[in-house]
């Protein structure tokens, strides 16, 4: 029995066969470009051959589009594959951030809070001290000792006179910016009056409302508002 001879089946790439396709309709849409360039139309038989020929463009163009549109579908489809797969990485990360960045925050508010509670003591001893030292001025002047008089008069002025520092700085950390911010809280929509400096609010507009109070640097009071301020935290690598 004659065995019949094997017969190969070469099979071409499909990427193969898109770019010959491509450099064949580039070379050939060339050339339409050259002939269109110099189209001259004097009469109607070459009017109605031009309007033959722009359907023709048209026609090419469409090819075109059809040529990429398996190309850029196939594009769109990994770099959506690609944007998942990193939201999927970045989950765990991104967590982690905002854990780390809350902590932070919430340290550095409560440094803040103890800042302003010295400050605030230091500012009270500063009065007392001060109005002891012209309650002490007083009595001197009263004693006739007018040069220890004098001098506390001299001590008091200086004492109120002098700003009253923080007993601690900030936190720092290398690469870590802490800044202070607000959020609000609407506690009654009834209350928010319709403009505030000029800005409409009402309909309650918590955008507009948040860049008023950020403005303000939290100064600012608004019926039917709580202002919340807090530390945010910025991260560099």
């Amino acid at each position: 029995m004659e065995t019949m001879p094997e017969v190969v089946v070469a099979t071409i790439p499909e990427q193969v066969v898109i770019d010959q396709q491509e450099r064949q309709q580039t070379t050939e849409n060339k050339a339409l470009a050259s002939r269109a360039a110099a189209l001259v139309i004097s009469n109607d038989d070459q009017y109605r051959e031009a309007g033959e020929f722009g359907k023709e463009i048209k026609r090419r163009q469409k090819m075109v589009s059809e040529l990429f549109a398996p190309i850029k579908q196939a594009a769109n489809k990994a770099h959506k594959a690609a944007c998942d797969r990193e939201k999927e990485m970045l989950l765990p990360l991104n967590q982690a951030e905002t854990a780390i960045k809350r902590a932070m925050g919430a340290y550095a508010m409560e440094q803040e809070r103890k800042r302003r509670e010295a400050e605030e003591a230091a500012r009270r001893r500063a009065e007392e001290e001060a109005r002891r030292l012209l309650e002490e001025a007083q009595k001197q002047e009263e004693q006739g000792n007018k040069e220890a008089s004098a001098m506390a008069l001299e001590e008091a002025v200086v004492m109120a006179e002098t700003p009253v520092v923080a007993a601690a700085p900030a936190p720092a950390a290398k690469g870590v910016t802490q800044k202070k911010a607000w959020d609000i809280v609407v506690e009654n929509p009834q209350a928010v009056p319709v403009e505030v400096m000029g800005v409409v609010i009402r309909p309650v507009d918590e955008a507009a409302i948040k860049k008023l109070v950020s403005a303000s640097k939290g100064a600012i009071r608004i019926p039917g508002i709580k202002v919340i301020e807090k530390m945010q935290t910025i991260l560099r690598t």
